[in-house]
């Protein structure tokens, strides 16, 4: 009863070694209105999760989540389960649920998760929508091959700080799209971005998986725009054109416009 009761009333929730880990376990029925108050979720060295952070079932109940931080869990393949399955289609028909949902993080910054495949382990299009996304840093996740599927680089319009660092598999930030892979009618618009960091990446060719990068064609030069571009060997023989080198670079966004994919 209390937990059920702690699950209704939490905004601010550190996992690790809290009662509410028997959600995630399954060992206890997911409570009414189970977190509709929580905002900020901090998943740190949770070594029982050993596939997702967030399962399908439990996307649905985090309608005021803004901030999620997931650190040293050592099992970890993906951060968010979209894979709706034969069980899951039962439970939405059970308790209507309007797809795609509206997701309202903020910032979603990720640490250090060494068997970390992806961040969404689908095509979350149909399932979930984050418009509000402003802020991601991704770092240390060597098995992570790209940050964002083209469905959700669209979405992604509120996106300010971009951080991915020391990756060593990562070869794109955005992934190809499945249903359009020449990026032919992909058009990606980052209107308010104005700080992005790519650090110690070595096998990043490209920043998206297409012919061009359009991401960037709407924003116009300003000086208070950075860029910090360091240690992506690959990527560096793409721009050598342009003037990012190697070393802490900072300059004007309108500079990635020249980023191409590497042939």
């Amino acid at each position: 009863m209390q937990i059920s009761k702690s699950a209704r009333q939490v905004s601010d929730l550190r996992l690790r070694n809290n009662p509410l880990q028997k959600i995630w376990q399954g060992s206890l029925p997911i409570p009414d209105l189970c977190f509709s108050k929580l905002h900020s979720l901090i998943v740190d060295g949770c070594q029982f999760l050993s596939d997702a952070v967030l399962p399908f079932n439990l996307l649905r109940l985090l309608t005021e989540l803004e901030t999620l931080e997931v650190r040293d869990c050592d099992s970890v393949k993906t951060i968010f389960d979209v894979k709706c399955t034969r069980q899951d289609r039962i439970m939405t028909t059970m308790e209507p649920t309007i797809f795609p949902l509206p997701f309202p993080l903020k910032k979603l910054v990720l640490q250090r998760l060494p068997n970390l495949e992806n961040v969404w382990n689908d095509d979350p299009h149909r399932i979930l929508r984050m418009q509000l996304l402003q802020q991601v840093h991704v770092e240390k996740c060597e098995n992570l091959t790209s940050v964002f599927p083209a469905t959700v680089a669209k979405d992604i319009v509120k996106l300010e700080n971009l951080v991915v660092q020391h990756c060593e598999g990562l070869m794109a930030i955005v992934a190809e799209d499945n249903a359009d892979p020449n990026g032919t009618n992909l058009e990606l618009t980052f209107l308010c971005l104005t700080s992005l960091t790519i650090c110690d990446l070595p096998e990043l060719k490209c920043f998206l998986q297409c012919d061009m990068l359009k991401t960037f064609s709407h924003v116009e030069p300003n000086t208070k725009n950075q860029i910090c571009i360091e240690k992506v060997p690959l990527l560096l023989q793409v721009c050598s054109c342009c003037r990012i080198w190697t070393g802490a670079c900072k300059m004007n966004l309108i500079a990635l416009l020249l980023l191409y994919e590497l042939n």
